[in-house]
């Protein structure tokens, strides 16, 4: 049974990088979050768009964190924590992301109900519809036995049946709730990583640790997918990818495995360069082919 006193403070972290049009876009919803203990801190990695200035005049109520740098997604999110440290739990949140309003009740719910449960993420949809329906985005990550992590139900049209509570490997970290104290035990998110790959890698350090990381598909978040880094080209999004998942491999499971998974990740690349590109994307080939061995 699910303990509805709701009893956590929970802190809203965003993490923002010249997205002041993001945030117009989206940052009203989750004020509006119905939810009775809750903050938002946004942490800006020194945008030169006036998104300070935007949130001061606008936002009063939300805090703001201003670094003199670019620290990336991860360093940004453990920037919020530091700064304000006294929560039962923190939801990382994009900046690309709008909530309806009882969007954070349902995972508080999730997580409060088992003292096992280390981290829960909605259904994350598109906020595109496609012929009038909403469209999965992610609905928790599967990550198979070569560390390639792959969204759940991506791209399909959604469905009753996806509104359910289970376990999952990973969560996106578009929408992404933690208890305080295993998000302290787990190191944060690794600092080592700019952008890609940190929250696949804090949930397998969660599940090391022995905490489950569930899906809870009775909430829902709207995603402007890539909104937040479509300046960025597939291929830097791929290098960065590769580079994080080899820190995070290494970091878990040590330096053998870590080069093991990259040449096998970069064999089955040159294949399919070479014979497969014109007719799949490179994780439909992956995935196929990891199916297959």
């Amino acid at each position: 049974m699910y303990n509805l006193q709701f009893m956590m403070r929970v802190l809203i972290v965003i993490v923002n990088y010249n997205g002041k049009h993001l945030l117009k876009k989206n940052l009203k919803s989750v004020v509006e979050t119905d939810y009775k203990d809750f903050d938002i801190v946004v942490v800006d990695n020194d945008s030169h768009d006036g998104s300070v200035q935007f949130l001061k005049k606008n936002f009063p109520g939300v805090k703001v964190v201003e670094s003199d740098e670019n620290l990336g997604f991860g360093r940004g999110n453990n920037l919020g924590v530091s700064m304000y440290p006294d929560y039962d739990a923190y939801l990382f949140l994009n900046n690309d992301v709008s909530v309806p309003k009882e969007w954070l009740k349902e995972l508080v719910k999730v997580l409060e109900s088992d003292d096992s449960i280390g981290a829960v993420g909605p259904k994350i949809l598109y906020s595109k519809k496609r012929n009038g329906k909403y469209i999965v985005n992610s609905a928790g990550i599967e990550v198979d036995k070569h560390f390639m992590a792959y969204d759940r139900y991506d791209k399909k049209e959604d469905n009753p049946k996806y509104d359910v509570i289970e376990e999952v490997d990973a969560l996106m970290g578009s929408a992404f709730l933690v208890r305080r104290e295993v998000f302290d035990k787990a190191g944060g998110f690794n600092p080592k990583m700019f952008l890609y790959y940190e929250d696949v890698d804090l949930s397998l350090r969660i599940r090391d640790l022995g905490y489950k990381v569930v899906y809870c598909g009775k909430s829902k978040v709207f995603h402007d997918h890539m909104a937040s880094s479509k300046k960025l080209t597939m291929r830097k999004r791929n290098v960065m990818s590769m580079k994080n998942k080899f820190i995070s491999i290494k970091s878990r499971l040590g330096l053998w495995v870590a080069v093991r998974e990259t040449i096998w990740y970069l064999f089955n690349w040159l294949i399919w360069k070479m014979i497969y590109s014109k007719r799949m994307s490179l994780k439909e080939f992956l995935k196929k082919n990891n199916e297959t061995e």
